[in-house]
Formats: structure tokens, C-alpha cells, sequence
């Protein structure tokens, strides 16, 4: 059983959070006015929470001090009308803890904490750097779990480390893969924690599975649809859910030729939304498919915000 000092768990971590991409100006600094655009954008879909700091932010480009300002300058725009996740994730604790305590400072309700990403450690070693450091964070820790650019942990490490330190109240799983969504609900039937599925092709796999929501790129260009998805399987139309679902599998397969960040950028594009510069210059094949990808996607997105729209009736 779980540590009897456990600290309860908002109900403020449920639902629909979109993962934020960082627009960039050409010198690599974040283009700030860039986020208000988008936030008003994502504000008006009524999600219920933003998650920022994350992979789909491209944390790693940014310093701590950039990253702070960040935060403050979402929780300003936002003023209380969303939830906020704030992603931690750096290369020293120190850095983590710092972003932390500027994120319960913004009065976010929880921090997202990825394993470290540079060097090589041992899994037991990343187990104690995680417990120690999640249990001196200034707010509820969700385990950030995407292997895909951090260090392996293994889901059984990261439910062992729920069920132990009491800060640490749940996960994000991004991995994709399927087994863990099992290994998940069986946790939460005998463990308090949260569970937010980050992997939109398991989205609808995931709610049927018990998560508690989603942490989604793809919620920050097709806001309308995850949220769709996700209320209409609440709602018990889980047909309805699942045609949703197809169309969330449509735009991940239009997408997999880019980076994830990338990929949101180009679809917010598409929608009239700037996001500054990337990360790197696109060369000739990129371009062409960035252009072929947007034209694509202006007609198929009037297409799904018609199709969620029908969903909740």
C-alpha cells in the first residue's frame, strides 16, 4: 500500500491538457508575445489545462531563466482560466528544483519530471535520483515517461516510485507502448495516482484504460478534436470516440516525416497562428512536405472540427 503521508491529488489533474510548443525567434530566444496568440487560441477551445515545458516545448533549447519567464508570462495570460502542468526536466537537480519552486510561484498544480536525458546512468541510480529529488519538490511530481529522449526507467520502476515517495502522485506516459497501459490500471486499482496518456495514438486505449486524462501535442493544433475524444468517451459514446480516435490516427500518420514540435508548428501555421522559427533550417525534402503537410491539413481540420462538433451532440 501506498505510504500512508501521501499527498492527496488535486482534482485540478484531470482532463485535456494541450503540451505547448515554444515559439523561437531566429536567435534561438523564446518569441514571447508569440505564446499570446496561442494560448488565446487554445483559451477559446475551452481546454481545461496547459502543459508547458515539456518536449513539445523543446525544453532543452532553453536556459532556466528562459524557462521561468515562460512560465510567468503563460500563468499571466492565462490567469487562472486553465490548469497548469509545468515541465521541469534539466541535466541537474538544481536546475529542477528551480524551476519548480517558480512554478508553484505561478500556481501551477503539478510539475512534469522526465529522467535525465544527456548522460548514462544505471535504472536503480535514476531510481534514487527521481525519488530524492521528486520529494523535495514544492509541488505534486507526475513521472514524464518518453524513452524516446530521455533515459530508460521501465514503467514497474516509475509505479514503484509512485507507490513510495508521496510527492510523486503520477505519470505521463509517453512511450507507446501498449503493455503499460495494462500495467497502469492495474496500479490504480490498488494505488492512489494519476495517469495522463501523452501518446495520441492510445488515446482512446488509454481512457478505457482508467487515465485520467491526456497531456497532448497534438491538443495544441487540434484542440477540438482531443477534446473530443476524450468527452465523448466520458459521455459514453464511445462510437462517436472512436471515429475521433480515427482522425487523430490520420493527422499522426500526416505527421510522422517531422519532429513532433515541428509538426504542431506547421499545423498552427496552417490555422493562422505564427510560431516563430525552428529549431533547425528545413532543408529542400522538408519544405516540400511542410507544404504538402499544410495544404493537406487546411481542408482536413475544417473536416474534424465538423465531425467533433456532431460528436457532442
Amino acid at each position: 500500500m501506498r505510504n500512508q503521508m501521501v499527498q492527496q491529488i488535486p482534482p485540478t489533474l484531470s482532463g485535456v491538457f494541450a503540451a505547448l510548443p515554444t515559439p523561437y525567434g531566429v536567435d534561438g530566444s523564446p518569441a514571447i508575445e508569440a505564446l499570446y496568440p496561442i494560448l488565446d487560441f487554445l483559451l477559446g477551445k475551452r481546454l481545461p489545462g496547459l502543459c508547458i515545458g515539456g518536449v513539445t516545448g523543446e525544453y532543452a533549447a532553453c536556459s532556466v531563466e528562459e524557462r521561468t519567464l515562460l512560465f510567468r508570462t503563460v500563468a499571466r495570460r492565462v490567469d487562472g482560466r486553465a490548469n497548469l502542468i509545468l515541465g521541469v526536466g534539466g541535466e541537474h537537480s538544481g536546475h529542477v528544483l528551480r524551476l519548480a519552486r517558480a512554478g508553484a510561484d505561478c500556481g501551477a498544480v503539478a510539475v512534469l519530471l522526465p529522467p535525465p536525458s544527456f548522460l548514462r546512468f544505471d535504472a536503480g541510480d535514476l531510481m534514487n535520483f527521481l525519488q530524492q529529488v521528486g520529494s523535495e519538490l514544492p509541488l505534486p511530481v507526475l513521472l514524464y515517461n518518453i524513452p524516446q529522449f530521455t533515459r530508460e526507467l521501465g514503467m514497474q520502476n516509475i509505479l514503484r516510485l509512485i507507490r513510495s515517495v508521496p510527492n510523486i502522485v503520477g505519470v505521463k506516459d509517453s512511450s507507446g507502448l501498449l503493455l503499460n497501459l495494462s500495467l497502469i490500471r492495474e496500479a490504480k486499482a490498488t494505488t492512489p495516482m494519476v495517469f495522463f496518456i501523452g501518446s495520441d495514438e492510445l488515446l482512446l486505449e488509454a481512457f478505457e484504460h482508467g487515465a485520467n486524462g491526456a497531456i497532448s501535442g497534438t491538443a495544441s493544433a487540434c484542440p477540438e478534436l482531443i477534446l473530443g475524444v476524450y468527452e465523448a468517451f466520458r459521455s459514453g459514446k464511445k462510437e462517436k470516440a472512436r471515429a475521433l480516435q480515427i482522425l487523430v490516427e490520420e493527422f499522426l500518420t500526416r505527421i510522422r516525416v517531422f519532429p513532433p514540435p515541428w509538426a504542431i508548428k506547421l499545423a498552427l501555421q496552417a490555422r493562422g497562428i505564427q510560431t516563430g522559427s525552428l529549431g533547425w533550417p528545413m532543408g529542400k525534402r522538408l519544405c516540400l512536405k511542410g507544404e504538402e503537410f499544410q495544404e493537406w491539413f487546411s481542408g482536413w481540420i475544417a473536416a474534424c472540427e465538423l465531425a467533433s462538433a456532431r460528436a457532442a451532440q
